[in-house]
């Protein structure tokens, strides 16, 4: 996940087309909540993998289908990318093991050439697994561990497969708070080199539906300069099984300078 966002009119009119693109996709959004309004006496309680980019530790449950959508806008002085839908499909398989799938389609425009150059095209298909370790316990924290290949069928970017692992940290703090952590490394498979990252954030429920969360996280690739990254955002449950978010945030030493971001949470019985 990563992060650089731009120009105050460049910002004004794709925020214009986001609101459009919003309008679009309310329909859904009413639908999906009246289902889920249906059927929220039945499904446990959602916890999700989005907005922020630390993973939880915490599993879809059995038998249940996880789908986690939105879209991201980040504006930096030599690029500027629009993700128009990052998908994330998770499937609770065992009461320890979630399969995931996860695809995305982004615009980029790299502005530090000649004439503004345009690429779209579909990420790599992340095809993974997050499977429980530990329970929390006191002062032992519940653990989980992730691991993706990025398979490059989907991509017009990259031609190698990728991998990366990392383990999933959470402590509750009180009733109405927690902190979850990251710690791990990936390799797009082209790089020379690792890439290591890590993130922490903190989470607060306002109410029983209103969330917010604040974060720091950053890679650091072997070869090149580290990139440190904050953000914060909201998340609001309209049912145990569909939630609303939205965050902002920037990099804080390198491109992008800011980054928006919206989408939903969906969970169903499969």
């Amino acid at each position: 996940m990563s992060k650089n966002k731009f120009a105050i009119t460049e910002i004004n009119m794709h925020l214009c087309c986001m609101n459009i693109k919003a309008i679009t996709i309310l329909p859904i959004f009413i639908f999906l909540s009246h289902l889920g309004f249906a059927q929220q006496d039945s499904i446990p309680q959602l916890i999700t993998d989005r907005p922020d980019a630390t993973e939880s530790p915490i599993l879809v449950p059995k038998g249940y289908l996880q789908i986690e959508m939105g879209s991201q806008f980040s504006h930096g002085d030599a690029q500027e990318d629009l993700i128009y839908g990052t998908g994330l499909l998770r499937i609770g398989v065992l009461d320890n093991l979630e399969i995931r799938l996860g695809l995305d389609y982004s615009k980029s425009t790299f502005k530090q050439t000649i004439t503004e150059e345009e690429f779209n095209s579909f990420s790599p298909l992340l095809v993974g697994f997050k499977i429980g370790v530990a329970k929390e316990q006191g002062i032992l924290p519940e653990i989980a561990l992730l691991g993706h290949l990025s398979l490059p069928y989907t991509s017009k970017a990259l031609d190698n497969t990728g991998v990366d692992m990392r383990f999933a940290f959470s402590h509750t703090l009180s009733e109405r708070s927690g902190i979850s952590y990251n710690l791990g490394a990936g390799w797009d498979g082209d790089s020379n080199g690792l890439q290591y990252i890590y993130t922490v954030s903190y989470g607060y429920s306002i109410n029983q539906k209103l969330g917010w969360y604040g974060e720091v996280y950053g890679d650091f690739p072997e070869h090149l300069e580290a990139t440190h990254y904050v953000d914060s955002g909201f998340t609001y449950l309209l049912a145990n099984n569909f939630q609303l978010d939205a965050y902002i945030g920037t990099a804080i030493n390198n491109d992008p300078n800011l980054i928006l971001g919206a989408g939903f949470s969906y969970r169903i019985p499969h």
